[in-house]
């Protein structure tokens, strides 16, 4: 996994400067002659405004060039595209962002802009898990963090981590450690499919309503505009009306949630 920036060479005829983005929202970036695929913007459009970030991993033709190419080498990118995390609708009392896997990609964004919201935010907490310590993107940044986010890590295996308060499990063992007051919390959620389901249900079963739950999804986004289907979620395109949604919306659109 690498941190890319990427600028634009011409802002003046648009396009995602990273200042124009909602926290969540993704770009497609192209490499000549291999190919385009989407990537989260994993910053917020408050802390950076040269270019935007983007966390990317070597899976596959597009991204095996990206980690080729020499720094300065012409890229594609079109964006912001999708339908991001509404931060008036995260702040106002407590927010618990979870994180699984890459989740914390798509999450930091969210997390720096509820920093910059902090005084609108009355308890601020993060649960981030992976399955070794060399999973855990950002964990330097995370570490790091102010005294007054409440964090917990989970590990499968904690064999060197370097991260606390840290437990040995996965993300639903951790959230179950954290008190929670169904009333007031917001979630921001984000992680592999399987587990979703089981994390939405823990939260509902502590009283927290599927409203105030938000999650982003992944799905095979191809053309980041609706057209070609690909990323097909109920009646619903991932790429254009989402990746957000709500647990409720996930749910009524019967495939992101049972």
């Amino acid at each position: 996994m690498a941190l890319f920036t990427v600028t634009l060479e011409q802002p003046e005829m648009g396009g995602p400067t990273g200042a124009n983005h909602q926290p969540g929202q993704f770009v497609m970036l192209s490499a000549p002659g291999v190919g385009e695929a989407p990537f989260c913007l994993c910053h917020a459009a408050s802390t950076h405004e040269d270019g935007v970030e983007l966390c990317i991993r070597r899976v596959g033709e597009v991204t095996a060039r990206l980690f080729d190419l020499p720094e300065g080498a012409l890229l594609g990118l079109r964006g912001p595209l999708g339908s991001g995390f509404e931060m008036d609708d995260l702040v106002g009392g407590d927010l618990l962002l979870i994180a699984g896997g890459m989740g914390m990609a798509p999450l930091r964004s969210v997390l720096q802009a509820a920093l910059t919201r902090r005084r609108e935010i009355d308890r601020l907490i993060l649960i981030d898990g992976a399955r070794t310590m060399a999973d855990l993107i950002f964990w330097p940044e995370l570490a790091a963090l102010p005294a007054d986010v409440e964090r917990l890590f989970a590990l499968d295996d904690p064999s060197g981590a370097r991260v606390e308060p840290l437990i040995t499990g996965h993300v639903g063992m951790a959230l179950a450690q954290v008190a929670l007051d169904p009333n007031r919390v917001k979630v921001a959620l984000c992680g592999p499919p399987v587990m979703l389901e089981p994390v939405v249900r823990g939260l509902e079963a502590r009283g927290v309503s599927a409203e105030d739950i938000f999650i982003t999804f992944e799905r095979r986004m191809s053309c980041g505009v609706g057209h070609c289907g690909h990323c097909a979620m109920g009646r619903r395109y991932v790429c254009v009306d989402g990746p957000v949604f709500s647990a409720a919306a996930a749910r009524e659109l019967g495939e992101g949630l049972r």
